[in-house]
């Protein structure tokens, strides 16, 4: 047996995970880098124990449960009790303001053990708040603690698209030639974005691939020859800057349909004097289903919407009269 001077007892602090929310865990008390010191105790023993050092900013994604019933967003806390080997780790969990604010505020944040004791808790947010509200779990057995600190940050919840072109099926049915505005909203079930969260980006996707080929055309008779073997499958992903383009600006949406599939090419040439025209890489047949679809991204959260998009010969793109003017 060591003298009782230099023995050190087990360390057993409750060490919680960051976590982001519609409101955020900020400052959890787990910085694993500060040092750990020994404590005298008045029988003359030393207990190790490790020095936290509070409100260290720090940030951990993990998935988020929202109801759209109560307007509430949820995530799982989870409290580490250390060593792995403890045999009391049941902890006690509370939450309060981190400053003197006199609201309720369980009217805002409340956490809920899993069971009695239990080191995992929900976290629910009910509405958004200002200020700092700090989660606070203390182990029953000596009585360690550490904090999380909640803050809100108005993290959005959903991308919401709307547009007054037609949709059909599975699809936004675009005209070609055309241009075509949609707004990009977000929302959560606070009703309150964050400022970090308002930089909104898209991107344009085609799906399915096509088969493209050598052509010659003979202008005298209006016929057509094929040269089969240099056909090639192509993925429509890659030609998709050819058909259609797509850019955001304060939310709104601007997609431009250019030309159709059927009418690309890569480039032309004149055979027999002009009697023949001669088409490279032109399509020739679809390989399967070919549309695109269009993403919007809010960056900072991650959170994407997704649409697709659908050229269609039928959609109206004008109109016009055969007089201009007429006369009685």
């Amino acid at each position: 047996m060591t003298n009782k001077r230099t023995k050190i007892f087990t360390l057993i602090l409750a060490l919680m995970t960051v976590f982001t929310l519609a409101f955020t865990m900020v400052g959890c008390s787990n910085n694993t880098n500060t040092p750990n010191t020994q404590v005298e105790q008045p029988n003359g023993e030393f207990k190790t124990e490790l020095v936290i050092t509070q409100n260290v900013r720090l940030m951990s994604a993990g998935p988020m449960t929202y109801s759209t019933r109560t307007n509430t967003a949820t995530q799982t806390l989870t409290a580490t009790v250390l060593p792995e080997t403890a045999a009391n780790k049941a902890v006690d969990w509370s939450v309060s303001w981190a400053d003197t604010n006199t609201a309720d505020v369980s009217e805002y944040i409340t956490v809920t053990p899993s069971s009695d004791g239990s080191t995992t808790a929900t976290i629910t947010c009910y509405q958004a708040f200002t200020g700092n509200i700090v989660v606070t779990v203390t182990t029953r057995e000596n009585g360690y603690q550490a904090d999380c600190i909640v803050t809100f940050v108005g993290v959005p919840t959903d991308i919401n698209i709307d547009t007054t072109a037609t949709y059909s099926g599975d699809a936004y049915r675009l005209g070609i030639g055309q241009t075509y505005t949609f707004n990009a909203n977000l929302s959560n079930p606070f009703n309150s974005i964050g400022a970090d969260y308002q930089n909104l980006e898209v991107s344009l996707n085609g799906v399915g691939s096509v088969i493209l080929g050598y052509m010659e055309h003979y202008n005298q008779s209006g016929t057509d020859k094929w040269y089969d073997t240099s056909d090639q499958t192509v993925a429509l992903d890659t030609l998709k800057d050819n058909f259609i383009t797509a850019s955001i600006s304060n939310g709104v949406i601007t997609v431009n349909t250019i030309k159709s599939i059927e009418s690309y090419y890569s480039s032309t040439s004149r055979l027999d004097g002009g009697r023949t025209t001669a088409y490279n890489d032109k399509f020739r047949s679809y390989v399967d289903d070919c549309y695109f679809t269009l993403t919007v991204t809010e960056p900072v959260s991650g959170l994407t919407e997704t649409i697709n998009l659908r050229f269609d010969e039928s959609v109206v793109t004008g109109v016009s009269t055969a007089s201009t003017q007429i006369y009685f």
